[in-house]
């Protein structure tokens, strides 16, 4: 299946990958698919790396809080 493989990052065709940051852009931030898909792509991008940044973020402090317990 072709979103499997996208998933586990594999190559996939440019609208198995486009569904898919639609698909977890409205997920992250809580919005439609339907109103998300008048999102700029740029913005969908920038929102989702940063995103990734802050849970990043998030995971370092519990770990360094798991380490001071």
């Amino acid at each position: 299946m072709n979103i499997r493989k996208a998933l586990r990052g594999g190559q996939v065709d440019v609208d198995v990958a486009l569904q898919l940051m639609l698909f977890s852009y409205a997920k992250i931030f809580s919005i439609s698919p339907h109103d998300a898909r008048h999102t700029p792509i740029k913005t969908i991008v920038d929102m989702i790396q940063i995103n990734g940044e802050v849970e990043k973020l998030k995971a370092e402090e519990i770990d360094k809080a798991k380490q001071r317990s």
